[in-house]
């Protein structure tokens, strides 16, 4: 009989951030995520794959899709760099019925083509379309968090809509406020604490 594997607690906590943020620390040296927010679509075993959700370019998504199908794009939506990795045009979107994989609730991920079909039909808060993606092959995303170079929190649908590229600030002040209020217990801080 096959004994099972023991697993520690930082391989269960791992597990488990498919649909997490990965928020870079200030300590992380790769040009390519400074300051980056990226969007965990899959984690398990064999690695990672994310976007990167702070990136828009200026590149309108009628421009790309005209070199990958003759279907009109009607979104005026623009490609956002999902990462260093080059991959196929992926989209996160809210369409269940186009969806591929579910990354949380009401958020999904798509990349064939007969999906991202029918998604630049859509108007364009439904869906955002990247181009490249962030990799990480087995253990590694877990060596670079235990190395202080991540930090993760739980993703939300507003995350991975965020209207400016201001994100990775916003969910700094999120981190920073969830552990301060979980170190001393408080369950509320007013909006303004000063005036506490």
């Amino acid at each position: 009989m096959e004994m099972p594997v023991q697993r520690t607690g930082l391989d269960l906590i791992m597990s488990f951030l498919q649909g997490h943020l990965l928020v870079a620390s200030p300590k992380l040296g790769d040009p390519n995520f400074f300051r980056a927010v990226v969007l965990l679509v899959r984690h398990n075993e064999e690695g990672a794959l994310g976007v990167v959700l702070n990136r828009p370019s200026d590149t309108p998504l009628k421009e790309i899709w005209a070199k990958v199908s003759e279907t009109p794009c009607e979104t005026a939506a623009v490609i956002h760099h999902g990462g260093p990795c080059p991959g196929p045009l992926m989209a996160v979107h809210t369409e269940e019925f186009l969806a591929e994989s579910e990354v949380l609730p009401n958020l999904y991920f798509a990349s064939d083509k007969e999906q991202l079909e029918h998604l630049v039909l859509r108007p364009t808060e439904v869906a955002r379309f990247y181009v490249g993606y962030a990799g990480w092959q087995a253990g590694q995303l877990e060596a670079e968090m235990q190395s202080g170079a991540w930090f993760n929190s739980p993703a939300s649908k507003e995350h991975a809509f965020w209207p400016t590229d201001d994100l990775w600030g916003q969910v700094c002040r999120e981190l920073s406020s969830t552990t301060r209020l979980a170190g001393i217990k408080v369950k509320h801080e007013p909006p303004d604490p000063s005036m506490n």
